[in-house]
């Protein structure tokens, strides 16, 4: 009897060590991307999604898309995840109609999906995801060529060049979209002043970017306003020193915190950036999938900013920039 009463004891305690094993199991989340992974934009966000699976005890894994911007590998890559099974997924949507179909299916398999950086341009109308976390791209295209506005002298007309860094895909759409939108109305407060601006496809590769504004300058040197989807137009600053072009007589807006912005800012030849803030946008979807599996709480919309960066926030923001967080 003895014997048997200690078999059960053992037995009982290998089961509520199996289950306390069991109740302790990290949740597994996962972030995917349409960009590469030399993209150094991103590393503030892999930042943030790091810190938050280690103070939520997560496993989490950010799966970046060779080549970089397919966003046909990014959709598999989303069909195997959801494939797989996981506790939730985080992901960009950069085209309105390819992610329907794997979204709905992860959700209907009850793993839910917050889409972070890029949305569906129709938000939740357009895609079953559950939240979103990042900034109102077409308000930051708009403040962003508002702000290169007013650095240009009110007696000169305004020659901008709008460079869509991916044609087709949502984010650059509304961010160039809003900067289009401001020099409509700009246009119709000012009919007395020279307004006008084209758009082209300036590329995602920073020195195909260069090339195409420095050889669109050569053949319409009047231009004095540059604005970029993204940040790679900042690397036209080379070229546009070799072309004998001074600060100031080409105005420049870009967008996110990256060195190249940072270190042309600080030669005279990016006027003004727009820092979205990536940390947050790596931080809070985390966030928000811990607490849905923890608690059941509800996923919720996070507007992550458009905090306008000039030459005199520079020793501010590279501190923080310094950490890994901006």
């Amino acid at each position: 009897m003895v014997k048997k009463s200690l078999a059960a004891l053992a037995l009982g305690i290998a089961c509520l060590a199996a289950g306390t094993t069991l109740a302790q199991e990290k949740p597994k989340f996962v972030y995917l991307t349409q960009t590469g992974i030399d993209n150094s934009f991103w590393q503030s966000i892999k930042k943030g999604m790091d810190d938050a699976c280690t103070q939520f005890e997560a496993d989490c894994q950010l799966i970046f898309t060779t080549p970089n911007g397919d966003l046909q590998k990014h959709l598999q890559n989303l069909d195997t995840v959801v494939e797989q099974g996981v506790d939730g997924i985080v992901t960009v949507i950069v085209n309105d109609d390819l992610y329907d179909e794997a979204v709905k299916k992860a959700i209907d398999k009850g793993i839910p999906v917050i889409t972070a950086n890029v949305d569906d341009s129709q938000g939740a109308a357009g895609n079953a995801r559950n939240a979103f976390v990042g900034q109102n791209l077409f308000e930051a295209g708009y403040v962003l060529m508002k702000g290169l506005y007013a650095k240009i002298p009110a007696d000169q007309p305004v020659h901008a060049l709008l460079g869509l860094s991916r044609p087709g895909e949502s984010w650059a759409e509304m961010r160039i979209g809003g900067a289009k939108k401001f020099l409509e109305e700009a246009k119709a407060a000012e009919p007395t002043r020279q307004i006008d601006y084209e758009v082209i496809d300036s590329s995602n590769d920073i020195s195909v970017t260069a090339s195409r504004i420095c050889q669109y300058l050569q053949g319409k040197p009047e231009t004095n306003a540059y604005v970029d989807a993204g940040f790679w137009g900042a690397g036209a600053g080379e070229c546009l020193r070799d072309l004998g072009i001074k600060p100031g007589q080409l105005h420049m807006a870009m967008f996110d915190l990256v060195p190249v912005v940072i270190d042309e800012m600080k030669k005279g030849y990016v006027d003004i950036t727009i820092d979205q803030q990536p940390y947050y946008q790596g931080y809070l979807p985390i966030l928000q999938l811990a607490m849905m599996k923890k608690f059941g709480l509800s996923a919720f919309d996070v507007n992550t900013g458009k905090a306008v960066v000039e030459p005199k926030d520079l020793e501010q923001v590279e501190k923080f920039m310094s950490l890994g967080v901006r």
